[in-house]
């Protein structure tokens, strides 16, 4: 059974952060002269180029280097980097490796031709936490300016002990032999050896650039663009590129007005497509009006299409979506989110049952396809029931009105270099003066709401969400790394930083948060941050829900001290109480290097069933603060507390305070 994630507030994928650019960049200094193979014709768009690697390399198409820093080990059915040391070879040079370099054979790919678009496909052991990343012979940029040894984004490992396969989607390639005679490389970062088993190169059509002003939408005008951007975007097919024209750093600039959300996915589902400014360094700005209901940017149209099958490797980068939420209202006068006097809803019949967070007036929803029948979450084996592969970096999101300031559901999709601010309003004390014009209650909206496994949450930074700044809903080996959460003085608060709650997927076995920072300066009476970083679920309410239809991990009835569930599914009638469950044995849960001051309880562990192993360690608390949370000042269960370090109770740990927390208000 496949289902849509509706959003709530293993090959780990890869991509980079270059899209084309809007205008030709500038031709490369080294063209080889064109072998007569390619005046003859191409390899057809999705062709796929080979190279099985152990042993003598064999393929067809792709070649391994050797010599210099890219001489590599060999092993049974593999090759592996050198991690700085001196591998030795048949030239006996000294010189340290780090690299495994290869050649795409001129005859398939060369100059940008037949195509400036691939995706490339590494199958690596998973073995360690350390990294590694693409290096390739690209279009422009780059530490040289032409395009020699542009990087992708790194891949982390989570040592599951597995091969997996990492997936970099690179539209701007060249491969013209001028990385060191090569075309790309894996780098190992001289911090642990990378063991390859296979590369593969396929070959994407070639990308055509479209504008939406071509469809008489006016980033300099005051009047609604949504219909004209979406008849852009209707026209796209595979692989296209959508640009919005740059943008707020241009005087007379007003930027896009979205009267109706536009929908990346309509008429038909394609897959590759790449929304972008002109100018990634001045971002073309996309503002919601004061009339739109739902969400400004959403990946598909579900009255259309239904799911989102065939829409996988999308990439959103260098744009700013404004929420609008000073004009924009959650809820009417009535109290529910229906449409009547509030932005709740859609310009088409996507929203029928009130309160169907589809259609909060959010900001950003790739809301996909996720297999709740298997709660292996075995995405490598059955890539067609998830949406995968997603690229969304180096965003502005500004002013969401509530529900959500990004939503993501599916697997191995990358979430790099973004920016939230100011997401709906969590001020609820009596009194307290809130930060939206509107303040009813249940404006609040998360930072970030994913779900899904092999996802990479990194180097984003969120500015007073007022729900959860990072919201995790379960998945395996998902990493969430050197992210900064920051609630500012005042009257912001939020629920938490960064929260694994797995309501939906139970199992989180080989996943990370790691290297985190959250700082909270909020108002002790009327804001602040609650809890730093959670892990659990059992501070909302005790994690009770009835008749789950989604893999989640729990035991049956519900209890003030429940006994670990062992890594056993809920029933699908009944309550059920639920817990983050470690559920693999051997498996592990990176837990390190994250720094929290100024929430109530710094960390927060409730609700964490460990059939596999947790490992904590070097996290620093500092200055834990009061915050407006009113079962701790006015009791919960018979208990009330103040501002503490670090609390764990289901499990408890050594050194923490041990506190039953099963209230988030």
């Amino acid at each position: 059974m496949r289902k849509t994630f509706l959003l709530l507030a293993f090959l780990l994928a890869a991509c980079t952060l270059t899209v084309p650019p809007a205008v030709s960049p500038a031709t490369p200094s080294t063209i080889p002269t064109l072998p007569s193979a390619l005046t003859a014709g191409s390899l057809p768009a999705m062709t796929a180029l080979t190279l099985q690697l152990g042993g003598e390399a064999t393929g067809k198409y792709i070649s391994l280097d050797s010599g210099g820093d890219v001489d590599t080990l060999s092993l049974p059915g593999a090759r592996q980097t050198g991690d700085g040391q001196v591998i030795p070879s048949a030239d006996q040079n000294t010189v340290a490796d780090a690299y495994m370099q290869f050649r795409v054979d001129d005859a398939a790919l060369l100059a940008g031709w037949p195509t400036t678009s691939v995706r490339l496909d590494v199958e690596y052991l998973d073995q360690g936490t350390d990294t590694f990343n693409v290096q390739y012979d690209g279009l422009a940029g780059g530490t040289f300016g032409d395009g020699r040894f542009l990087e992708s984004r790194p891949v982390i490992k989570t040592d599951s002990g597995e091969y997996r396969t990492a997936s970099f989607v690179l539209k701007d390639v060249w491969f013209a032999n001028r990385d060191n005679g090569a075309d790309f490389r894996i780098a190992d970062r001289l911090d642990g050896a990378e063991t390859i088993r296979r590369v593969t190169v396929t070959l994407l059509p070639a990308p055509t650039l479209i504008n939406v002003d071509e469809c008489g939408a006016d980033p300099w005008d005051d009047q609604p663009d949504s219909a004209a951007i979406q008849a852009c975007i209707d026209q796209a097919k595979t692989g296209d590129t959508i640009l919005f024209t740059s943008g707020e750093e241009t005087p007379g600039y007003v930027g896009y007005r979205i009267d109706q959300t536009v929908f990346m996915n309509l008429k038909s589902p394609r897959s590759y497509l790449t929304f972008t400014s002109t100018d990634p360094s001045n971002p073309a700005l996309l503002q919601a009006t004061a009339d739109l209901k739902g969400f400004v940017l959403k990946l598909f149209a579900r009255s259309r299409l239904g799911d989102s099958s065939g829409m996988d490797y999308m990439t959103i980068t260098s744009l700013h979506l404004d929420g609008n939420r000073l004009e924009r209202t959650c809820v009417g006068q009535d109290g529910i989110a229906n449409g009547v006097d509030d932005n709740w809803g859609s310009w088409l019949p996507e929203c029928t049952n009130v309160w169907d967070s589809w259609c909060n007036p959010g900001t950003l929803d790739l809301a996909g396809e996720l297999d709740w029948s298997d709660p292996t979450q075995d995405y490598p084996s059955h890539p067609e029931r998830w949406t995968s592969g997603h690229l969304v970096a180096n965003l502005l999101i500004t002013n969401t009105e509530c529900g959500t300031a990004f939503g993501m559901g599916g697997a191995a999709s990358v979430i790099l270099n973004n920016t939230v601010r100011d997401a709906g309003d969590h001020v609820h004390a009596p009194g307290c003066l809130g930060t939206d014009a509107d303040v009813e209650q249940g404006d609040w909206a998360d930072g970030i709401t994913f779900v899904g496994p092999g996802h990479l949450v990194m180097n984003n930074t969120v500015i007073n969400p007022s729900d959860v700044g990072i919201v995790f809903f379960g998945g395996r080996a998902t990493v969430i790394r050197d992210n900064t959460i920051r609630i500012t003085a005042g009257n912001f608060g939020a629920f938490a930083g960064i929260a694994i709650h797995p309501w939906s997927l139970g199992d989180i076995s080989f996943g990370q948060v790691t290297g985190n920072t959250i700082l909270s300066l909020g108002d002790e009476t009327c804001g602040n941050l609650h809890t730093g970083i959670n892990l659990g679920t059992h501070m909302w309410g005790g994690a009770c829900l009835n008749n789950l239809v989604t893999p989640a991990i729990g035991n049956p009835g519900c209890t003030l001290e429940p006994a670990p569930p062992a890594g056993s599914l809920c029933p699908s009638a009944g309550a059920c109480q639920l817990w983050a469950s470690v559920a693999q044995p051997g498996s592990t849960y990176l837990f390190t290097d994250n720094q929290v001051s100024g929430a109530q309880i710094n960390y927060l562990v409730e609700g964490l069933d460990l059939v596999g192993s947790l490992i904590e360690q070097n996290n620093l608390s500092t200055a834990p603060r009061l915050s407006d949370w009113e079962a701790a000042r006015r009791g919960c269960n018979g208990l009330t507390w103040g501002p503490l370090d670090k609390v764990a109770h289901h499990p408890s740990l050594p050194g923490w305070t041990d506190l039953l927390v099963h209230c988030e208000r």
